[in-house]
């Protein structure tokens, strides 16, 4: 899908507030692209409307697209508007998403009451993308409820979905070797509910115990346990559709306390922050790249990284302290890759 140019905004954004899926799909594209735009795109938007982002996360293998279908069925079965949000390691040779969560949920491609995007990594570490909270944003905005967001699943790195989830569900899978210990670094920190998935394998009994213990005997941080909130751990098996019942009363419970205890505000600044470092990281490197290029008005420097004459730390050091060439960079129009002086 092409993004849009900047004179359809205005347009696509009344579209968005109006539920329009395709208006929703054409501005996630936009802010993907073009973070400068998106600076435009989210200044437009009104303040976030009432919903709830469920992140999913968890390493490798976890089963998580497949419990992300069974959440999605059981807020459709409730009438809710689902918009499904599926991180996906980003394609080396287009910077696309891999779509394989997407084609997982290809049975409700065609319900209008679900939005599904993959949104490539491209790179970012967390476990997300670079754009991802203004995506929920956007989803937010054009009227879907519940907001599901599954993570890339690169393990205990994935922990910027804390910052966006209203409500985090980290998966776990018995016969994963050491990955409890490997947890302990992070994905037990941010977890308000525990899901021990495939639990018809050998060893879902002793992992449910050993999740149960370290939550018992460690101090969850006080974002977890607002509103006296108690860390359950859930034993489901997504493909035999056992206790999903139990993990849907979980998500349950946590939403109503979030809105009984909702989270701290976001000061203005910080939600800016990121959309501005961003857009102008995005200009900086284009240009960058092309000063180094053929052509370029630092070609003989980029000519010695890729001899191995220049060590990459030295070329950092001179391009930082050429003042003509950053001020360059800075008057470099949007999506353009100038060369400096």
């Amino acid at each position: 899908m092409p993004s849009p140019r900047p004179d359809e905004i205005p347009a696509l954004v009344e579209g968005l507030l109006r539920g329009q899926s395709r208006a929703l799909a054409r501005l996630i594209t936009a802010v993907e692209d073009d973070p400068e735009g998106a600076l435009e795109v989210v200044a437009r938007l009104p303040p976030r409307p009432a919903g709830h982002v469920l992140g999913v996360t968890g390493p490798p293998g976890a089963g998580k697209s497949t419990l992300v279908d069974r959440v999605v069925a059981a807020e459709r079965a409730k009438g809710h508007r689902v918009a499904v949000l599926l991180v996906d390691p980003s394609s080396p040779f287009t910077g696309g998403a891999v779509l394989a969560d997407r084609i997982r949920m290809q049975h409700h491609t065609a319900d209008p009451g679900v939005f599904i995007r993959s949104l490539g990594s491209r790179g970012h570490g967390g476990g997300l993308t670079a754009g991802t909270a203004e995506v929920v944003a956007l989803a937010l905005a054009a009227g879907y409820p519940r907001v599901v967001l599954e993570t890339v699943g690169v393990g205990q790195t994935e922990l910027e979905v804390m910052e966006l989830a209203d409500t985090v569900a980290v998966i776990a899978v018995p016969g994963a070797g050491d990955s409890i210990q490997a947890m302990k670094a992070g994905l037990m920190e941010i977890g308000h509910l525990f899901v021990v998935n495939k639990a018809d394998r050998p060893g879902a009994d002793r992992l449910v115990a050993e999740l149960r213990e370290m939550i018992a005997e460690g101090s969850p941080p006080a974002r977890i346990v607002a509103g006296g909130w108690r860390v359950p751990v859930i034993a489901v098996s997504a493909l035999q559709g056992t206790g999903l019942a139990e993990l849907d009363a979980a998500v349950d419970a946590h939403r109503s306390l979030r809105l009984a205890h909702p989270r701290p505000p976001v000061a203005p600044r910080r939600q800016v922050e990121r959309l501005v470092i961003r857009a102008v990281a995005r200009r900086v490197a284009a240009s960058l790249r092309a000063s180094l290029g053929p052509g370029g008005a630092r070609e003989a420097l980029g000519a010695g990284l890729d001899s191995g004459a220049v060590p990459p730390a030295e070329a950092a050091r001179v391009l930082l302290a050429d003042a003509d060439l950053l001020a360059a960079w800075a008057r470099a129009g949007r999506g353009e890759a100038r060369e400096g002086p």
